[in-house]
């Protein structure tokens, strides 16, 4: 999935394709170790959406505007299902739980488990998905989506 402007979510990772179309900022950015085909993490964001942290390959971090991270253009490889929410009809591999022992515990009577996966059907209201190999019908809501980190199968299967 190629998106401009990296969603500013924790937990979601991609590969930088572009430092977008302002060449100070790219710049500025290449000169931090910032480069296309580097593997950015959104770590944390601010309280307002500002400032973002990214986490870039060989363990840098590096904090940027809400506004000069929307200039990326990046693909994104994994993140919180809620990411993923105009890719219906996709499967994904459940990478993470992001959540208390009650939510884990939730997760895994609905039977979602880290390394399980999931068919997203749906996305309107709540996320309407079915839980595979058990073709369990569920429903989360979108607070919920936001803390199963998951990543597209064939994505998966690349790092397989």
């Amino acid at each position: 999935m190629l998106s401009k402007g990296l969603p500013p979510l924790p937990h979601t990772e991609c590969v930088l394709r572009s430092l977008g179309d302002d060449p100070l900022l790219a710049r500025r950015l290449a000169q931090m170790g910032v480069v296309p085909g580097a593997r950015i993490t959104v770590r944390r964001v601010g309280p307002l959406g500002d400032p973002i942290e990214l986490g870039v390959e060989r363990g840098q971090s590096v904090a940027l505007r809400a506004r000069e991270v929307a200039r990326l253009e990046c693909q994104v490889l994994a993140g919180p299902l809620s990411v993923f929410a105009e890719r219906t009809g996709v499967a994904y591999r459940v990478r993470a739980l992001e959540g208390g022992e009650a939510f884990r515990s939730r997760m895994a009577r609905l039977g979602l488990a880290p390394d399980g996966e999931l068919l997203l059907r749906a996305a309107r209201h709540g996320f309407d998905l079915t839980v595979l190999p058990a073709n369990k019908e569920v429903q989360l809501g979108r607070g919920e989506a936001s803390r199963v980190i998951v990543e597209p199968r064939d994505v998966a299967a690349d790092h397989a």
